[in-house]
């Protein structure tokens, strides 16, 4: 991957793709709200995919009080599509809500930091600490790699940011680093730093970003270092199939084993 500073430009002065109300295509990712109606959703998604395969489903939770029916939305797409899906959840989930979300078939779990530094976070309606609980609850529930926490570049110092990634790696939480209006404060060279900071550290932790790759193409101003050959995207076919399978086959053997649990325990 490389930076494409004309990317960061453009990033910094769109509107944020993530909307529990919202249903919309960007290239090979869907974006989904989780507060959209079932069958209407599922009919549109199908309409689309069947045109052209989607290699990444992306599903935006909305409150709390709504979370059954974007988990319901969750059922439905792994029920009828074959991609890796992202549940993002922008609130500090419970234990029992994430085990709900991985049942559901929830891939990747993003639950936003937005600000590492605590004082900066609860400036704008976080609760930083009780996030990071429900990531690291997250990540005794998901697979290696398989939780990500996104920063937002501009809410903090660059030196903040880059801090918050290696706490994250440490955790074997995945950084992501999002792009909004705040970041058109840092200065472009503050950026790209933070950013080849975010991919070194990925590259030193071998983190597992496959499945993720659609989503931060779109997102981020990392793009392909070399276009991809007949080849190389068959493989990569052949990959992600065996990740998605992987994936199904750990949450059956998770949702089985929790099952069984609770009838042992009389529940």
């Amino acid at each position: 991957m490389r930076i494409d500073q004309k990317k960061i430009r453009e990033l910094v002065a769109r509107t944020s793709p993530y909307s529990a109300d919202q249903l919309r295509r960007e290239e090979n990712v869907f974006y989904v709200g989780g507060n959209l109606p079932e069958r209407q959703t599922i009919e549109t998604l199908y309409d689309s995919h069947y045109q052209s395969n989607a290699a990444l489903f992306h599903l935006s939770f909305g409150d709390e009080e709504h979370f059954a029916n974007a988990e319901s939305l969750a059922r439905m797409i792994k029920k009828n599509f074959s991609a890796h899906l992202v549940g993002r959840i922008d609130f500090s989930p419970s234990p029992v809500l994430i085990e709900r979300a991985y049942a559901a078939g929830v891939d990747i779990l993003d639950i936003p930091l937005h600000a590492y530094d605590h004082a900066r976070s609860a400036q704008h309606g976080r609760q930083p600490e009780e996030r990071l609980r429900s990531l690291e609850h997250a990540r005794a529930v998901f697979p290696r790699w398989s939780v990500v926490a996104s920063l937002t570049a501009g809410i903090e110092p660059a030196g903040d940011t880059v801090a918050g990634i290696d706490a994250l790696l440490e955790r074997e939480i995945v950084p992501l680093v999002q792009l909004s209006e705040e970041s058109a404060s840092l200065p472009p060279e503050h950026l790209t730093r933070v950013f080849n900071h975010l991919q070194r550290g990925w590259q030193q932790k071998r983190v597992l970003l496959k499945p993720l790759l659609p989503l931060i193409f779109l997102t981020s101003p990392f793009v392909p270092a070399a276009p991809k050959g007949m080849l190389r995207g068959f493989i990569d076919s052949i990959e992600d199939r065996r990740l998605l399978a992987s994936s199904d086959l750990r949450r059956l053997l998770r949702v089985k084993e929790v099952a069984e649990s609770y009838e042992s325990s009389g529940l």
